[in-house]
């Protein structure tokens, strides 16, 4: 195979290296790309809760996104907490420019200490301009419902939603109950699909949504249609849950990959 596949994050660093960038990373390099980062925001946070967040100026976001396409072959960018309108916009520009690049998007919308992570006019451009542009975007069920506009969103949201933007929208599971974490892909033109693995019971689960969408991206990168994109990303970040249950990590470390 060759290589290297660059594939560029644009978002947050999470000072306590559970999520945000430090996960796309770590997912990335586990799937045999290389990472090239673009910081949006930084961030004061550990396993309790996001404390503060530090935004990047628009116009320098721009000059790294700018930077680093113009320096390196990127095949596919993944972007994750996008803190405000301006840098949704400033993404958004880049991909007019550079229209053949493959694009995941993660609606980093809300951190699960209740935090608000993009602004709500960052939210409807994302929908309208980034989402769209998008091979696939990977909400979970509360992202979902801010998406959708539902206050219980299920499967059929996720549907409408695919419809109404014409793009592949993968809900994951794991905000759900039950033995099964159940991520299904849902296209505009084809029947849901379900990746089921037993859900596995962690405290070290923060930042699995950053690193599952940035290794789909890494794998998209390298070619490999969306289903077995998603079913190997999947596959490997459970493998690595697995292999850490029992270690404590005191709840701030990685857990995964």
């Amino acid at each position: 195979m060759p290589g290297p596949f660059y594939v560029l994050t644009v978002s947050g660093s999470d000072s306590s290296g559970g999520a945000g960038l430090q996960a796309d990373n770590r997912a990335i390099l586990a799937a045999d790309a290389f990472p090239l980062n673009v910081i949006t925001a930084v961030t004061v946070q550990t396993s309790a809760g996001v404390r503060a967040v530090q935004s990047v100026p628009a116009d320098f976001v721009a000059r790294q996104l700018h930077e680093l396409l113009q320096a390196y072959p990127v095949a596919a960018v993944k972007s994750g907490m996008l803190v405000d309108v301006e840098i949704v916009e400033v993404l958004a520009s880049a991909f007019e420019m550079y229209p053949r690049v493959k694009y995941v998007c993660d609606p980093v919308l809300r951190a699960s200490s209740g935090r608000s992570l993009l602004t709500s006019d960052g939210v409807a451009l994302l929908r309208e301009q980034l989402m769209p542009r998008a091979i696939l975007t990977t909400p979970n069920l509360e992202e979902l419902a801010i998406l959708s506009g539902q206050t219980e969103p299920d499967l059929s949201a996720g549907q409408t939603l695919a419809q109404e933007l014409g793009q592949a929208i993968l809900l994951k599971g794991g905000h759900a109950s039950g033995s099964e974490c159940s991520d299904w892909l849902i296209r505009p033109d084809a029947e849901p699909q379900c990746f089921n693995a037993p859900r596995i019971q962690s405290k070290n689960t923060r930042g699995t949504g950053c690193a599952l969408a940035s290794g789909i991206a890494a794998r998209i990168a390298q070619g490999v249609p969306l289903s077995m994109a998603i079913e190997n990303a999947k596959a490997q970040l459970q493998e690595s849950l697995q292999a850490h249950i029992g270690e404590d990590w005191t709840g701030d470390g990685p857990g995964f990959l």
